[in-house]
C-alpha cells in the first residue's frame, strides 16, 4: 500500500478536520489537504518525475515539507531529505549520489542550493503564495494514487556521516507503515493530537512521529526554526498535545524561562531518543514540563523506533528509578536480541551487540550492496550498539561499540562518565572519547561545555567523578569549548573530536 495514502483514508473519514495548523491563516482540512497533495503529484509528474525517481527536498519544517513528501510518494517517487545544516559539497555529493532527477528548494536555502553548483533541476517552493500555490493550483486534477509493492523504496536518508562518506539508507512504504503501527498505540496518539514538528522534519527523529500521526488521524503544525521561545510560543497558541525532541533540544527548552512564561497546559507528551540523555536534563523535566515523558531508542536504519520507554514506565519510575537508565522493550512486530559476536544471545545481564529483525529494517543502503551485505548478515541488522538485557525484558545501551575506550584492559562506556560529568552544576554537555596513551594505550578524555561564567577546574571534575564512577573511568585529561560538533539530529560528531588526537598515530579509533 502507497503510505500517502493516509491523508487519503482522513479525508474520507474526518474530511472537516484539521489536518495542518498554520501560524497565519485558518487550518487546512483533511479534505483540502489530499486536495493540495494530489495537485502537487500531478506538478511533480509534469516535470518528469516518475515511479522510482529521486526527488530531493531541501526545505525547514513547514507545510510544504509535509505536502511534497506525500506528493512525491503518492506517484511512487523517491523522496532525498535534505540536511540543511550540512555544506554546499556535502549537500552536492547527496544529490550526485542518489542520482535526483528534481530538486525542491525552499526560498530561504536558494543561496545554500546555488552554491552546489548542481545541475539537477530546481522547483522553488514558498508556501503561501507565490510560485509554490501557483504550481499547485495549475497543476489541474489531483493524480490517483500509484499502487506500489511493499518493498517499493519511499525514501533515501543519508546517515549523519559521522565517519567516512555518509550513506543512503533506502526505507520502503511497508518500513514506514509498520513503524508507524509500531509506535501509534504505544505512545497513545489520538485523533484529536495536535503534533508540533520541532526536530528537523529532514531527519526520521520527526518523521518516525509524521507518519504515526498520519495514522492516527491528528493535526499537524510547525517550528520553522527551534528555540526555547519559539517552542513554548507554537505550544501555546495551536494547543499542542505532543511533540518529539532529541534530549539537546529538550535541554535548551528547559533553559530560561520559556516553559514557565507561556501556557503549556495542552501537552500531553514529549517524546525523547536520538542520542543519550542525562540524568541532569530528566530531572528537570519532571520538574518542568506539566506532561508525560516517552523515550524512543532507534535508528535509520531500523526506521527509528526499535524499542520505546512509554509514559506507563516512566510513572513506575517513580518507585523503579532505575528504569530510565534503560531505553525500554521492543516495540511490537520487532525481535531484539543482545548478540554475541557470533550472533547468538547472550545471558541476561552481559553485554553485547543489539541485533535487530522485522518489518521496519531498511531495504538496504542505496548502491552499497557490500555494506548493506554486512550490516545484514545472518538476517539480522547489527546496530554497532553495545547493551544489556535484564530479566524484565528491559533493554539498557552501555554505548556504540565503536565509541568504547579501551584502557589498560579496561572497558570504559563512555555514556556513563557523560553522565557523572553532566550531573556537576557547572557542566551543561559533555563528551567523551579515547585519546592515545604510551601507558595504557588509549585513556578516557572529556570535551567540557560549560555554564556562563563557570571556570574550568579540571580537579573538582575529577572528584566529582570519583564519587560516582570507578578510577580507571575518570578523565585524565580534559577540553573546555563553547559548543559541542553535533550531527543534523542531534549527536555528537565524537570522529571530529577524536581525530585531532589520532593525527599521525597508526592505530585509530571511531
Amino acid at each position: 500500500m502507497n503510505i500517502s495514502y493516509l491523508v487519503d483514508r482522513s479525508a474520507i473519514e474526518r474530511p472537516h478536520a484539521p489536518a495542518l495548523l498554520l501560524d497565519d491563516g485558518p487550518p487546512v482540512t483533511w479534505e483540502r489537504l489530499a486536495e493540495r497533495i494530489g495537485r502537487l503529484a500531478a506538478a511533480i509528474a509534469a516535470r518528469g518525475a516518475k515511479a522510482g525517481d529521486r526527488v530531493a527536498l531541501l526545505a525547514p519544517n513547514g507545510p510544504a515539507f509535509l505536502e511534497t513528501l506525500l506528493a512525491a510518494a503518492r506517484i511512487g517517487a523517491v523522496i532525498v531529505p535534505l540536511n540543511y545544516r550540512l555544506s554546499p559539497a556535502e549537500i552536492n555529493f547527496q544529490l550526485t549520489d542518489a542520482d535526483c532527477a528534481l530538486w525542491f528548494v525552499d526560498a530561504s536555502f536558494a543561496d545554500l542550493a546555488e552554491a552546489t553548483g548542481i545541475a539537477v533541476p530546481k522547483v522553488a517552493i514558498a508556501p503561501g503564495g507565490g510560485a509554490y500555490e501557483a504550481m499547485i493550483e495549475g497543476a489541474g486534477a489531483p493524480v490517483d494514487l500509484v499502487p506500489v509493492a511493499p518493498d517499493h523504496t519511499l525514501g533515501i536518508f543519508y546517515t549523519g556521516g559521522t565517519t567516512g562518506l555518509p550513506k543512503g539508507v533506502m526505507l520502503t512504504h511497508q518500513n514506514l507503515l509498520s513503524n508507524a503501527t509500531h509506535v501509534a498505540p504505544r505512545m497513545h496518539h489520538q485523533p484529536d493530537d495536535i503534533h508540533l514538528h520541532a526536530a528537523p522534519m529532514f531527519h526520521l527523529a520527526d518523521l518516525g512521529a509524521t507518519f504515526a500521526q498520519l495514522l492516527a488521524g491528528g493535526a499537524h503544525c510547525f517550528l520553522a526554526k527551534f528555540d526555547a521561545e519559539g517552542l513554548a510560543s507554537a505550544v501555546e497558541r495551536h494547543r499542542v498535545t505532543t511533540v518529539g525532541l532529541p534530549p539537546t533540544m529538550l535541554d535548551m527548552a528547559l533553559r530560561g524561562d520559556a516553559a514557565e512564561r507561556h501556557d503549556l497546559s495542552s501537552l500531553r507528551r514529549i517524546n525523547y531518543g536520538g542520542s543519550p540523555i542525562t540524568d541532569a536534563v530528566l530531572k528537570r523535566a519532571f520538574k518542568v514540563l506539566p506532561c508525560e515523558l516517552a523515550q524512543g531508542y532507534g535508528q535509520t536504519e531500523a526506521t527509528q523506533t526499535i524499542t520505546m520507554l512509554p509514559p506507563e514506565d516512566h510513572r513506575r519510575a517513580v518507585d523503579r528509578p532505575e528504569l530510565l537508565r534503560t531505553c525500554g522493550k521492543p516495540v511490537d512486530g520487532v525481535q531484539v536480541i543482545i548478540g554475541d559476536p557470533h550472533d547468538q544471545p547472550v545471558p541476561v545481564g552481559e553485554i553485547g551487540e543489539v541485533l535487530v529483525r522485522g518489518p521496519i529494517v531498511m531495504k538496504g543502503y542505496w548502491r552499497r550492496e557490500a555494506e548493506t551485505a554486512e550490516a545484514l548478515r545472518g538476517g539480522w541488522l547489527h546496530t554497532g550498539d553495545l547493551g544489556r538485557r535484564d530479566a524484565e525484558g528491559y533493554i539498557t545501551l552501555v554505548d556504540r561499540r565503536k565509541d568504547m575506550i579501551i584502557t589498560g584492559a579496561e572497558n570504559v562506556f563512555s555514556t556513563e562518565v557523560e553522565n557523572a560529568l553532566t550531573s556537576h552544576a557547572d557542566v551543561v554537555e559533555a563528551a567523551v572519547v579515547g585519546v592515545p596513551d604510551e601507558n595504557y594505550g588509549e585513556r578516557v578524555h572529556a570535551v567540557v561545555v560549560l555554564r556562563d561564567g563557570a571556570a574550568p577546574d579540571e580537579a573538582a571534575l575529577m572528584a566529582h567523578c570519583r564519587a560516582q564512577i570507578g578510577g580507571y573511568k575518570i578523565p585524565r585529561s580534559f577540553e573546555f569549548i563553547s559548543e559541542l560538533p553535533k550531527t543534523g539530529a542531534g549527536k555528537v560528531r565524537k570522529a571530529e573530536l577524536r581525530a585531532p588526537h589520532w593525527e599521525g598515530h597508526d592505530r585509530k579509533v571511531g
